[in-house]
């Protein structure tokens, strides 16, 4: 670890302790979806929340992410100043609420981008982002023919196999769109036809110019993205042959830490412990406003809100904030796999929330018993998952919101270290890349046949994106949905 890394590191600890020592002087078969028991005699709090929520509040913490992410270098992604400023805010706020406020130092191999550049020979520079973890291109870069693979991109199969690609990409960069395997996939295959480099496009004609970054673990030649746009022009100047160009990719990777926050309540059973959890980390391409602030600032809402009810709580209550969810649920990864075997059968349940205001959002709750899902995607969560899923529906019910499930392998996020240890799991997120169909348009409104979020890991996923109805009515159910659990999760079974 180099001294930087090091000084950073011992920064956040100081700051984030600083700040608590100032401030408080702490899987199962698909079966029929079963109904929430338990009667309005245990739903005092989880009504008295959802009506106290201020969403007004969650905005105004929305609008200071978003400053910490512009007034940094565009992210608050996992080592970067608007990650550390959106700690520093929720660290202070949980903390002169009372709670029981502790942190933990997460490890992870960082990656840094130095250059990203895609010049052809005639025409103007074209936006590329490398890979996560790529291996690089030499200084300077590298010059070769660019080769379009299937310019017509009408099957997402083509290139995943060597013999997908033509003799003539040999020594040269090849351009394929994304799809029918995992991008890596492709990297390889290009490898064994004797590509230098790899560039990929998703075919989106909704959001043309949009591009998302991607991971290149077990890719051996440089690899990058870009937008559909782009493509469609570096393949009409190819002309249907190859076009010169010079790619240069320069990126490292280090040691570096990030941070998960913890607020616990004072009360509640020790040996019962209902947690919620939401990444605070954004993406290296954005914000992050809507992924994942929507939710952390939604969740830090509901947390401040039940302060005052932590010594009458019969469950206690654990808020988590996760650190570098974006590099594949670190953050969360780290803490299940650290605690101790003792403290992790503690945990009663675990709710997640993702991506909560997407624009063109539905009402998506985690399909926890698989019921609605049986033959497509990841099988059921741990048993008890369908009496979260039951808890989770009932909130939208009390408010009268229509909702649809989604199944587990249409999530993934922080939930799914939870899944692999049998902890019961649940939640709600408003969708991502995906399309909404006509009947999702007709029972939630927006736009058929358009992304749920159009600036999902993009520079535009700012405060002015966001579906504000939407950011209000999740806000209320997941404070509903948390107050009932801190009162009673006994229809969610116990854990041996």
């Amino acid at each position: 670890m180099s001294r930087e890394q090091r000084r950073r590191r011992g920064a956040l600890a100081v700051l984030a302790g600083a700040v608590v020592a100032i401030l408080a002087a702490t899987t199962a078969p698909a079966t029929a979806a079963p109904q929430p028991t338990g009667g309005s005699h245990q739903q005092w709090l989880a009504h008295r929340l959802a009506n106290s929520v201020d969403p007004g509040t969650v905005l105004d913490t929305l609008r200071k992410l978003e400053r910490y992410a512009v007034t940094g270098d565009g992210s608050r992604e996992a080592g970067s100043e608007g990650f550390d400023r959106s700690l520093r805010l929720f660290t202070e706020r949980l903390t002169r609420a009372g709670y029981r406020v502790s942190t933990q130092d997460v490890p992870y191999r960082a990656f840094a981008f130095d250059a990203e550049t895609l010049v052809p020979a005639a025409g103007a520079p074209v936006r590329i982002l490398m890979a996560h973890y790529s291996v690089s291109t030499p200084a300077g870069g590298l010059s070769a023919p660019l080769v379009p693979v299937d310019p017509s991109g009408t099957d997402p199969a083509v290139g995943c196999a060597a013999a997908d690609y033509p003799a003539q990409v040999a020594g040269t960069v090849v351009l394929v769109r994304t799809g029918g395997c995992v991008s890596v996939d492709k990297a390889v295959a290009a490898t064994a036809a004797g590509a230098r480099a790899i560039v990929m496009y998703d075919v989106t004609p909704t959001a043309p110019g949009s591009v998302l970054r991607r991971r290149a673990t077990g890719a051996s030649i440089p690899m990058a993205f870009v937008s559909n746009a782009d493509a469609d022009a570096l393949i009409d100047a190819a002309g249907g042959g190859a076009l010169p160009v010079t790619l240069e990719l320069r990126g490292r990777e280090f040691d570096d830490v990030t941070v998960n926050l913890f607020a616990e309540t004072t009360g509640g059973r020790a040996d019962s412990v209902v947690m919620a959890g939401a990444h605070l980390d954004s993406g290296h391409d954005g914000p992050g406003i809507n992924d994942n602030g929507s939710s952390a600032a939604a969740l830090l809402e509901t947390a401040l809100r039940l302060a005052p009810y932590q010594g009458t709580v019969r469950n206690r209550v654990r808020f988590a904030f996760w650190g570098a969810e974006e590099l594949v649920n670190l953050g969360s990864t780290y803490y299940v796999q650290t605690l101790p075997a003792q403290q992790l059968a503690r945990i009663r349940l675990y709710l997640n929330y993702e991506m909560i205001a997407s624009s063109n959002f539905v009402r998506f709750v985690m399909d926890g018993d698989d019921s609605d899902h049986p033959d497509v995607g990841l099988p059921a969560g741990p048993v008890g998952s369908g009496q979260v899923e039951a808890v989770v529906k009932q909130a939208y019910a009390t408010l009268g919101l229509p909702v649809k499930t989604v199944d587990l392998g249409n999530v993934r996020s922080d939930n799914e270290p939870f899944m692999a240890v049998g902890v019961p799991m649940g939640g709600a997120h408003g969708g991502s890349r995906g399309v909404k169909t006509a009947d999702e348009a007709r029972v939630f409104g927006g736009v058929a046949g358009q992304f749920y979020d159009p600036c999902y890991h993009q520079p535009c996923d700012t405060v002015s994106s966001l579906h504000l109805g939407a950011l209000g009515q999740v806000t209320r159910a997941m404070a509903w949905t948390v107050g009932r659990f801190a009162i009673t999760a006994d229809d969610v079974p116990g854990r041996s």
